[in-house]
């Protein structure tokens, strides 16, 4: 997985609040703690590159978890999502009369057809 700066500056934010929900606190000062987080993530730190990896799998996740309930267009039906079953390497949409296995590389793709 390639992660560009402008990436990191973009989702820094809430990559910083996934980290608090995680656990990690400051000793000190929040603001200085964010700084050498935000400077740790932009000199490609190996630790703090492995949790923002980790928190884009969590946001892809969430991504396709957000579905549900979104009404979609496939082959020319509309189908109401009523769950979205979520795995390590891809998901699956379930409605009524479709079950549609997903990787997440595609969610963009699926994106699309919500009406």
């Amino acid at each position: 997985m390639v992660v560009d700066d402008n990436q990191k500056i973009k989702l820094f934010d809430r990559f910083y609040i996934w980290l608090k929900d995680d656990g990690l606190k400051p000793k000190r000062s929040e603001r200085l703690h964010r700084k050498k987080i935000f400077a740790s993530l932009l000199a490609n730190d190996e630790m703090t590159l492995e949790n923002f990896k980790d928190f884009l799998k969590d946001e892809i996740k969430n991504e396709a978890r957000e579905l549900v309930a979104k009404e979609m267009v496939y082959k020319n039906k509309s189908f109401m999502i009523s769950d979205v079953e979520i795995n390590q390497k891809d998901f699956c949409i379930i409605a009524e009369n479709l079950k549609m296995k997903c990787t997440y590389a595609q969610l963009d793709e699926i994106k699309k057809l919500i009406v």
